[in-house]
């Protein structure tokens, strides 16, 4: 069965559900409040590219949480600077997950027009690196991927789960800090 964003999100929750979900604007976050039923992680409209970097600081600030950036594969590469950033800081409790199709799906589908390599470039920083392809894959590694780590996972059935509905970022702070704060 061929899995899409969605289905792949749903995968990773369920692997992780006490994990800290951090993602920015596009598929990974449609996703992500699809999965979810709009549960109460950290996304940002409008701000593609800094995901990663604000996944940073919240393992930062919460040590002993499991923190997941959920990044699409365009997202990855508009922040790329932050996979630096990622294997320098080197948290032992976040892992950035690509959602990898090829194609920038929330302005058209245009290919990104790059070699979409992360889990190379992540293992050249030094960082612990996957790849999935199926649901079992992916809850295995978001299980046992050593942190920090990167865990591209690759999907074909690019069903899009459409954009997501209005962000209130006030009640989206406020949901995350009260999960974020729990336990």
């Amino acid at each position: 069965m061929s899995l899409n964003p969605t289905d792949i999100v749903r995968a990773i929750l369920e692997a992780a559900p006490d994990a800290l979900a951090v993602s920015s604007l596009g598929t990974a976050t449609s996703a992500l409040r699809a999965a979810s039923d709009d549960g109460p992680h950290l996304y940002m409209g409008g701000s593609m590219g800094t995901a990663l970097a604000a996944a940073l600081g919240v393992a930062e600030k919460r040590p002993d949480r499991t923190v997941l950036a959920l990044l699409g594969d365009g997202e990855t590469l508009m922040g790329a600077g932050s996979l630096w950033s990622l294997a320098g800081l080197a948290p032992r409790n976040l892992l950035a997950i690509v959602l990898v199709d090829g194609h920038y799906s929330i302005t058209g589908g245009q290919a990104l027009g790059v070699p979409d390599v992360f889990a190379g470039v992540a293992a050249a920083l030094g960082l612990h690196t996957a790849t999935a392809r199926t649901a079992d894959e992916v809850a295995e590694h978001v299980a046992n991927l050593p942190r920090p780590g990167l865990l591209e996972v690759r999907y074909e059935d690019r069903a899009w789960p459409g954009p997501s509905p209005f962000v209130d970022a006030p009640v989206v702070r406020w949901r995350f800090e009260a999960a974020a704060t729990a336990r």
